[in-house]
């Protein structure tokens, strides 16, 4: 980014040369078929896309420094991010951020023509702040870095939550009858229905896994706990 910034000097002399000609009536130029007007568009368009690139390669450094999060998941986004930017302007509409969202695994309903779409709008609401229609390659990974290290955190929690209810021993497993006697039947049944066994222990329930399942970006499973 602070090589293209330098790079701003050559178009100013560009520009300096072009006026030159201007003074001397010399309006065509056989050389070249871009106008300094073209060439400045386009050095404006390149220093933001670079400026945003810059700041957005830097929180996901941040990010990984500071929450843990993993440098395949962030690479992840990325990619996702620019599968989607078809036209390479660094933003998304927000049909193609839904489309972005669908494909990390997020289950948005599918509101009928004309229906208020209630979920897609509370994310909206989280990452596209002023509303101008758009999604940014920052706004982005800020949303879906956020997303991640909550869902460690509440992943931790549940864990924990799990491990007390077994008997007070730190097993890396819960039986049924524990679930039974400290949740209400639903609760425990949808529990034991989603818990794999935990090998070589009899009635064992791997609760440790399912933690990992239920805060997937996934947002139907883990609502059924909220």
């Amino acid at each position: 980014h602070e090589e293209i910034k330098r790079k701003r000097g050559v178009l100013r002399e560009i520009e300096e040369l072009s006026t030159h000609l201007e003074k001397a009536l010399i309006f065509d130029n056989k050389h070249t078929t871009h106008s300094t007007v073209t060439l400045a568009q386009q050095w404006d368009q390149l220093n933001e896309f670079t400026r945003r690139m810059h700041h957005s390669i830097s929180a996901q450094i941040e990010a990984q420094n500071r929450t843990g999060v993993e440098e395949d998941e962030l690479k992840e986004f990325t990619l996702m991010f620019k599968h989607y930017d078809k036209d390479r302007s660094g933003r998304l509409d927000h049909t193609e951020f839904k489309a972005c969202l669908r494909a990390l695994g997020f289950d948005l309903p599918v509101p009928a023509e004309g229906e208020p779409d209630p979920v897609f709008e509370a994310i909206l609401d989280s990452v596209d702040f002023d509303r101008d229609g758009f999604v940014r390659l920052e706004e982005y990974m800020q949303f879906m870095i956020s997303r991640t290290t909550e869902n460690v955190a509440s992943t931790d929690e549940l864990t924990e939550a799990f491990r007390a209810l077994t008997d007070g021993e730190d097993k890396p497993y819960i039986t049924a009858s524990e679930l039974y006697a400290a949740m209400p039947p639903d609760q425990a049944k949808y529990c034991i229905d989603r818990m794999e066994k935990y090998p070589d222990v009899p009635g064992a329930l791997d609760y440790r896994n399912f933690t990992r399942t239920v805060f997937q970006p996934n947002t139907s499973l883990s609502s059924s706990f909220t």
